[in-house]
């Protein structure tokens, strides 16, 4: 079994050289053995730009070929790639690389036009932007521009660099802090999980192929992707996703396997309009929204074969997955572990009894390296014997089964992520009139809304400053002021009522219908 990424990719190239590897959605395939050797080739343009083993390399791209060709040649380095998601505007790029301090960003049109405004203020010691179809840019906002075309005419570079203890990639989540977490992971802890779920849902099958929709920079949209370079399926990267084009996408290309939400596979449906697809082996969905285990109803007779999976950036998407011949427990979250080494447990959280309910603890080949550059929250959430906290409610069953229930703290799923509420207020609290924020979830939780209080708060300047500087699906619905939080007094303090705020909330947007 490969344990690092360059095995992986070198092991599937020898294997299947000259099969289908890799293409943007209507561009050109790449085969196995060009992709690896393109790999080597971009590899070797880094190492002459200085980047070696211990560097950070920021990828901040759409779903595209380059995207994972970078990947690969950062692993042969040594190196560790940031990913950073293009639903991001420039503050929140700018602060991810302060945090991660990269020596060099890969990155493309249209957000190639951000950099000189992330470059104003932010103190990071980039030595060089990649630019892929940069138009002849030599420079931009100070830091040396290298055309992409100029990292691919270098010979293939043969030295090898991956270690499966190398740093590999880090994701981004939220956390308890005021700023997202960085979650580490290594290159063993990929490749090994990207072998078990290969293995697991069959994209070793000769004639297996992806589409590649949901962002790389996940886990979700990842996960899917190492599979098919450990199983050697054909992977259709799509930019973004439009049902449209991707039903197309699917019926062309004979895709046999997917991932995506809740939200993207109704659409997807609605599109197919009762037409059929060739039969797929497999299509995971993550429920993010009230709803969401109709997939299952709504798209089994479209030949889709949805199932729950269940993953986290910690232990990766596709950690489990559920029966699909099971007629209820396919519908939801959680299932049986792809790795036959994982193991899962349940802890009381009220008594810190290992329990059949409470919140569930999981120990596995895939699990983070921990957190970068934050070790207190890496010892939050790890217990004394090696399993990770996941901060989810599930039930276990035996052989290591289980089913996802809820979070069981405040964190939001916000347009497909997972949102920690202090990131938005942090921002809220930064501006003017604002003393005091709380942002909470409505509607299942995937609507936020902020209540704000201070010295006459204006709702639409807060608005229009949200959304000039924070992703779009971190914009809350409505910002609410209030004189005062409801709060309760309790053995501990005087606490807020954050469930009496999502009840104000709840009754706010129905008022505003």
């Amino acid at each position: 079994m490969p344990t690092d990424l360059t095995a992986l990719l070198d092991q599937t190239a020898a294997r299947r050289p000259d099969a289908s590897a890799i293409m943007a959605l209507g561009g050109a395939v790449l085969s196995w053995a060009a992709f690896a050797a393109a790999s080597r080739r971009i590899a070797e343009g880094l190492a002459v730009a200085g980047i070696g083993p211990g560097d950070r390399v920021a990828i901040w791209l759409s779903n595209r070929p380059e995207y994972l060709t970078t990947m690969f040649a950062c692993a042969r380095l040594g190196a560790t790639v940031v990913h950073i998601n293009t639903r991001f505007r420039a503050p929140e790029v700018q602060a991810l690389l302060d945090r991660t301090r990269p020596s060099a960003l890969v990155v493309a049109p249209p957000l190639m036009a951000l950099l000189p405004e992330i470059f104003s203020d932010a103190r990071v010691p980039l030595r060089f932007v990649v630019g892929i179809d940069a138009g002849g840019l030599v420079e931009v906002g100070g830091v040396p521009v290298i055309p992409w075309a100029a990292l691919d005419a270098n010979a293939e570079r043969l030295a090898n660099d991956a270690t499966p203890e190398a740093a590999c990639l880090t994701f981004t989540t939220s956390g308890t802090t005021s700023g997202p977490k960085l979650v580490l992971h290594t290159q063993g802890s990929i490749a090994t999980h990207a072998t078990d779920v290969a293995a697991a849902i069959g994209t070793d099958a000769p004639e297996a192929a992806i589409l590649a929709v949901i962002p790389l920079c996940g886990t979700f949209g990842l996960t899917l992707v190492m599979a098919a370079v450990a199983g050697g399926a054909l992977i259709v990267t799509m930019e973004r996703f439009d049902a449209a084009a991707a039903d197309a996408a699917i019926r062309v290309h004979g895709v046999t396997h997917l991932v995506g939400s809740d939200d993207m596979f109704f659409r997807l449906a609605k599109v197919a309009d009762g037409r059929p697809y060739a039969p797929m082996a497999f299509s995971g969905f993550a429920s993010f929204n009230p709803g969401g285990e109709r997939v299952v109803e709504v798209c089994g007779p479209l030949n889709m074969a949805p199932r729950g999976v269940y993953g986290s950036s910690e232990m990766q998407a596709l950690f489990a997955q559920q029966d699909p011949m099971d007629p209820i427990r396919s519908r939801i979250g959680g299932g049986t572990p792809i790795s036959p080494l994982a193991e899962v447990r349940a802890r009381d959280p009220e008594t810190g009894i290992l329990a059949a309910q409470g919140e569930l603890e999981f120990r596995a080949p895939s699990m983070f390296a921990g957190y970068l550059n934050n070790p207190e929250a890496t010892a939050r959430v790890m217990t004394a014997d090696g399993f990770f906290r996941s901060g989810d409610l599930g039930r276990v069953h035996h052989r290591n089964s289980f089913d996802f229930e809820t979070r069981l703290g405040d964190v939001l799923r916000l347009g497909g992520f997972l949102v920690n509420p202090e990131e938005i207020e942090v921002f809220l609290k930064r501006q003017p009139g604002v003393a005091e924020a709380q942002v909470v979830g409505a509607r299942g939780g995937t609507v936020a809304v902020a209540f704000v209080q201070g010295e006459a708060p204006d709702p639409a300047a807060l608005l229009a400053a949200c959304n000039a500087s924070l992703a779009r699906f971190k914009v809350p619905a409505a910002i609410l002021p209030l004189e005062a939080f409801p709060v309760t007094e309790s053995p501990n303090g005087v606490k807020i009522q954050r469930a009496r705020l999502r009840e104000m909330a709840e009754s706010a947007l129905a008022e505003a219908r």
